[in-house]
Parts: C-alpha cells; structure tokens; sequence
C-alpha cells in the first residue's frame, strides 16, 4: 500500500502482487491530504486483457498488442504511475498519466489505458458515469520502455459545467481507476475533479500511449 497526496501531481507506485493481497482487504483512508493508494488484481476468469468487473460497470482494458523484439507486455507491477496536468483547455481540463518501467528489463506498452472514476482506492469500490472514451490516436506505436524510461497517455475531463442539469447529475470526484495498456491489474489515484453521474454523458477522453517528451 502507496499513500499518494491529491494534488495536481500525484505520485503512485503500483504495488507488488505480494502487498496487493494485504492491501485489498484493508479500508481505504483519507487523512490530512493523502489518499491510500492500491492495485487490485484480476480475480474473475476473463481473457484478452479484459479489466476486472466493477459495479456498477467496468472499465475495459486495451487488447493485449504483439511482442516486437520478444519484448514482453509491460506488468502492472513493473510500471510506476503518477498523474500531472491539471491544466485547462478547451473547455477541459488535462492530466498526463505517466508510466514509468521501473523493473530490471524492457518491456513494452501499446494502446489504451482504461480510466474510470470510481468511489473509493479498491476493486470493490463502484464507477461513477462513463469510463473514458478512446480518441483517435495516430499512429498507435508500441512503446518499448528500458528500465526508467516513461511514456505517457492524455487525460481530458470535460468541464460538467458544459452539460445542463437536470440532464447531467455533477458529482465530485476523488480517484482514478487506471489500467496500463493491456492490464488487468488496475491502480488507483487521488484527483479532484466533477463528472456527471449518467453513463450516457461521458465526460472523460484517454488518448494512446506515446513517448514522454
């Protein structure tokens, strides 16, 4: 178990499967700032790279690319997570999610991250409105990562100011659900944002994984 502050820079470590058994059973908790941080794993029988459920919805992980080079998918437990950003644009404000290879050898990332927002730091908590959708990104190039190097995806939360009520329910919101391309582990991180509630309004878009400039 992580604690990363909610900030506009939130640092998250992707726990080994070892922590993740304890920290899956352990209450999630806030406490002058911080927010307990966890990765959940897989416990269902899906394949292909499919997320866990979650309730009331689910959040889909990218299809599992090929291997160029032999260069194996990267493991959720070999990647370390932060989140940057927060700056606003068009009607929107944008976060950069960044994967770090901090294992010993290379690996590879390629496609979409899956992105919720979701009640509480645990694979028991529940989704709230719509995952984040997939912009069209192009190209869509496998990223091979050499320990420590990073690549990063585009998080985008439309203002839910744009939407009218009582067609969109704002909710304040206070994690991320996030699953590296392909995974099917998922981490959790601090954020301070409003989505509407209706799945039908989405209010989040996820770009693909490219180079960190």
């Amino acid at each position: 178990m992580v604690h990363a502050p909610i900030s506009r820079f939130t640092p998250v470590l992707l726990a080994g499967l070892a922590v993740l058994v304890a920290a899956c059973s352990a209450p999630a908790t806030t406490s002058g700032g911080t927010v307990t941080v966890t990765a959940a794993p897989h416990s269902g029988g899906a394949t292909g790279g499919l997320a866990p459920a979650t309730s009331p919805g689910q959040v889909p992980a990218s299809p599992a690319p090929g291997q160029p080079s032999g260069a194996p998918l990267c493991a959720t437990t070999q990647l370390t997570l932060r989140i940057g950003g927060g700056l606003v644009s068009g009607g929107a404000d944008v976060y950069y999610i960044y994967f770090k290879n901090t294992g010993g050898t290379v690996c590879m990332l390629r496609g979409y991250p899956g992105v919720s927002v979701v009640t509480g730091p645990s694979d028991s908590a529940s989704q709230i409105g719509a995952d984040a959708k997939r912009t069209a990104t192009w190209p869509m190039n496998p990223q091979l990562l050499k320990p420590g190097h990073i690549a990063q995806a585009t998080l985008r939360f439309a203002k839910a100011g744009n939407f009218a009520s009582p067609q969109c329910h704002h909710v304040n919101v206070l994690f991320l659900k996030i699953f590296p391309p392909g995974a099917a582990t998922a981490a959790y991180a601090g954020i301070d944002e409003q989505v509407c509630a209706q799945a039908t309004l989405p209010t989040m878009t996820i770009t693909t994984v490219i180079p960190d400039p």
